[in-house]
């Protein structure tokens, strides 16, 4: 699965956060392989397997993004597996100052986030929009 977030710069909201970031920014709960580990959770990347796939026996995966300084973060988009019909589902967002106590995000009353399909140059991408 690959993702990317969106911050607000000066009233715009559509700058991408995640590009630029190295791979050491990126943590998981697991990897399936070498090949899909964590620091290839970017939109439209090809490196590697073509995105992160946590191993099979893992039943409770996380994915974590360290941003090095807070961000407020307005939406995020996940595009399945590069050349594969891999894709997340649904998911859960949690934020943390520390790295150590986490606090799940709540959009209207539920934890779960709302996930919008559409489709942008021929690749299909899920995108859950926060509440600023």
């Amino acid at each position: 699965w690959v993702s990317n977030l969106f911050s607000c710069v000066s009233e715009k909201c559509d700058e991408p956060l995640i590009s630029a970031l190295p791979h050491s920014s990126f943590s998981s709960s697991s990897s399936m392989t070498s090949s899909y580990v964590p620091g290839y959770a970017k939109l439209n990347k090809r490196g590697g397997a073509g995105g992160w796939s946590p191993s099979d026996s893992d039943h409770y995966q996380w994915l974590q993004v360290d941003f090095g300084s807070r961000k407020q973060i307005s939406a995020i988009a996940t595009q399945g597996r590069y050349s594969s019909s891999d894709w997340v589902t649904q998911y859960r967002m949690l934020y943390s100052d520390t790295g150590r106590n986490w606090k799940p995000y709540h959009q209207d009353g539920n934890i779960w986030l709302t996930i919008f399909f559409h489709q942008q140059n021929g690749r299909y991408y899920l995108t859950s929009l926060f509440s600023l």
